[in-house]
């Protein structure tokens, strides 16, 4: 198909009507479709665009997924690209049983039917700033195919620290601040190896870094994943040669009082990872559920090699 397409008006409005928002659960519908975007920060040149799938309340696994982007100008959509996207597991990660708490004070249990197992993640390119349509074809294992659109907006630029530029010199909390560890760690079993480095000493120290905010009791999301487990399986391969730092969100969480080091960072939406050089320079970062093989390869670039053999 030539990319030259353009949408007419009643097509357009059918496709696009909705505005594509933060995977919540709380706006499931239940027959129908659900993308469940997990990246919501879309900027000028190239994103990662990740997402879960959802209907009649469960995640669809390994479906067989092509998605259009498209140009809005108006009431016209332009087709810019179209591709495959995959299917990435995170089974490699044992995940346990949990319950968080939602904003307002319920709490939602994640058992073997609402556990995470992986997501899908492509990589899309915008030309311009502004409103652009996404399309996403489902073919399921039975032959039916089903189709959702929704609008995205594009910035100029992150408002999130971006790749390439220095990061904040955050004096987080590490366990010798705290009384109890769960006082800067809402994992259901705290890890004291994640709160042993401050950023900025570790900066100072010219140390990398594998940064992760998240707050895994109180995630909001549908597809809250094992994001800090992510992390901490990396440590026996690469916890010499970096510092391993879990910022979690809330302070407060009744009171909706952010950590001082959340702020720092600008972060409106969780979880998020950050790969930082020895000289304090970001050179990744991913919004949302991500895979230990995206993090890999973003972290090999920045350890020396040889020195982080899997074991």
């Amino acid at each position: 198909m030539k990319l030259n397409y353009i949408l007419c008006a009643a097509v357009f409005g059918l496709l696009f009507g909705s505005r594509s928002s933060y995977a919540d659960e709380r706006r499931e519908v239940p027959e129908q479709l659900q993308p469940l975007i997990t990246t919501a920060e879309l900027v000028v040149g190239g994103n990662r665009f990740a997402f879960g799938l959802l209907k009649a309340g469960k995640l669809l696994e390994h479906a067989d997924v092509k998605l259009r982007l498209y140009s809005i100008d108006g009431s016209e959509a332009k087709l810019a690209a179209e591709t495959q996207v995959s299917y990435q597991s995170v089974n490699q990660v044992k995940q346990e049983p949990a319950v968080h708490r939602h904003a307002d004070g319920t709490a939602h249990v994640h058992g073997d039917d609402s556990m995470v197992r992986g997501l899908y993640v492509t990589q899309l390119s915008f030309s311009r700033a502004g409103d652009w349509g996404i399309e996403l074809n489902v073919k399921h294992a039975s032959g039916a195919v089903d189709s959702v659109g929704l609008a995205v907006t594009v910035r100029d630029s992150s408002p999130t620290p971006a790749v390439g530029s220095a990061a904040p010199r955050s004096r987080n909390l590490i366990a010798s601040d705290v009384k109890h560890l769960r006082q800067i760690d809402t994992s259901p079993k705290p890890d004291a190896r994640l709160h042993q480095v401050r950023i900025a000493d570790a900066i100072k120290q010219g140390k990398p870094q594998l940064i992760v905010f998240a707050t895994p009791q109180f995630c909001t999301s549908r597809m809250c994943g094992p994001v800090v487990d992510i992390v901490r399986t990396l440590l026996p391969t690469y916890g010499q040669r970096m510092a391993f730092i879990y910022q979690e969100i809330w302070q407060d969480f009744a009171e909706k009082k952010m950590f001082p080091t959340v702020e720092e960072w600008r972060l409106d939406t969780e979880p998020w990872v950050f790969v930082v050089d020895g000289n304090g320079i970001i050179r990744a970062k991913f919004e949302g559920l991500l895979t230990v093989q995206e993090l890999e390869a973003a972290l090999q670039p920045i350890v020396k090699p040889g020195l982080a053999r899997r074991q």
